[in-house]
């Protein structure tokens, strides 16, 4: 397995900006059996997400994703975005949805040209918010991606938040959401918007588009557990209604790293890409 670390300048971001990107390896070992490649030889690619307050370093840090990667002979696509961004391009911000969707592709298939462009070889994945954004990319543009993959994540923007108050915590970031990244007072002011996970999969229904295999997973001890469990209500509903494949599952586990490593595999396996071991 390769790790490289990219430094690069994004026009979407007006920034420098990071990836990781995960190489498997042409041979076999006794943690490897090769590389998964399709009738041009180009490599199956999981472009994963981050939440909000990580970075492209994350899975790497806090999960056994290279071993995962390794097992299924995957390339891995690790980025980063802003906080507030919830992959979205801001109003008062860069444009992350454009980079995610368009520029990060693009740049990574001319450094990497064993990457496969092939819809069934592409699949993309997050927690939290990453898990939000992998159904905005995945849903906006359903005929890229074989799979979404969502862990401890839905249609965000129903969250109930609380009051916010003078201390600060983890969540802190979100309550300017609304207004710096989708220009709307709140983030339930999106709704009905092309920030509606929800009102993205009526849309790519309207317009007759193949829905990508969608597997999502929560804990049963989340506190996005019931925002969670409302999108995936919506899409079995719907999957059942016109034929694409869906899948909920959960289990015991709160909203953090361990729950997520545990999941990560499973998810994978559901999306596809099995080990070859």
């Amino acid at each position: 397995m390769t790790r490289i670390q990219i430094d690069f300048y994004s026009e979407s971001l007006y920034e420098n900006t990071q990836a990781y990107v995960i190489l498997p390896n042409s041979h076999a070992d006794f943690l490897a059996n090769g590389v998964r490649r399709n009738e041009e030889g180009k490599l199956k690619v999981l472009w994963l997400l981050h939440g909000m307050g990580d970075d492209y370093t994350s899975w790497i840090r806090n999960t056994s994703l290279e071993r995962y990667a390794l097992a299924r002979g995957i390339a891995v696509v690790c980025p980063s975005v802003p906080a507030q961004s919830f992959y979205t391009d801001m109003v008062n911000g860069p444009k992350c949805f454009r980079y995610i969707a368009e520029e990060l592709p693009a740049f990574m298939r001319e450094t990497f040209p064993q990457f496969s462009d092939k819809k069934e070889d592409n699949y993309i994945m997050g927690q939290s918010m990453g898990g939000y954004g992998s159904l905005k990319i995945g849903l906006s543009y359903p005929e890229r991606y074989q799979a979404i993959g969502v862990l401890s994540s839905g249609n965000l923007i129903e969250m109930e938040l609380p009051p916010q108050t003078e201390e600060e915590n983890f969540l802190t970031p979100i309550y300017g959401v609304g207004k710096n990244a989708f220009g709307t007072d709140t983030m339930k002011d999106a709704l009905g918007t092309k920030h509606d996970i929800l009102y993205l999969l009526e849309e790519a229904l309207k317009e007759g588009k193949k829905i990508p295999d969608i597997r999502m997973t929560c804990g049963t001890e989340d506190f996005i557990k019931n925002v969670s469990d409302s999108t995936a209500d919506f899409l079995k509903k719907k999957a059942e209604e016109h034929g694409f494949t869906f899948s909920y599952e959960t289990g015991p586990g709160e909203h953090n790293w361990d729950f997520w490593n545990h999941w990560l595999p499973v998810l994978l396996d559901e999306m596809g890409l099995t080990s070859l071991l």
